[in-house]
Parts: C-alpha cells; structure tokens; sequence
C-alpha cells in the first residue's frame, strides 16, 4: 500500500435511523456516517473503563448492583 493509502473497514453491522447512520467495524471500532462530507468518521471510544458494560441500561450505568 502506497504512503496516504487507506486500508477501508468491513463493517460487520450497520444501524440507521431516520437522521443517522452508524456501523460497527471486525476491530470493534463504531463508525457515524458525515452526509455533508459524504464519508465515514470514527467516534472516539471511551478507554478510562467508565463506560457501560454490554447488556446495561445507560440509566444504570452509574448505579451500583448488589
């Protein structure tokens, strides 16, 4: 691959709403689709650990379980 060469993402699932579209790549890395730029930008993901675990309600994200 030459220099300034991007490899592109297989994304492995895709979800769309009305105003928004949003992919999930083999790697794990979430993606928003830019319909201004027409383009896929990566969202940040959270590495501190304080995001919720699968399977939890944002709403319960902060709470502790017994």
């Amino acid at each position: 691959m030459g220099a300034g060469e991007q490899t592109r993402a297989k994304f492995i699932q895709i979800c769309a709403s009305q105003n928004d579209l949003f992919a999930l790549d083999e790697h794990g890395n979430i993606f928003r689709y830019n319909f201004s730029t027409k383009a896929w930008a990566t969202l940040d993901t959270d590495v501190d650990g304080s995001a919720p675990k699968r399977g939890m309600a944002l709403a319960d994200a902060g709470k502790s379980r017994p």
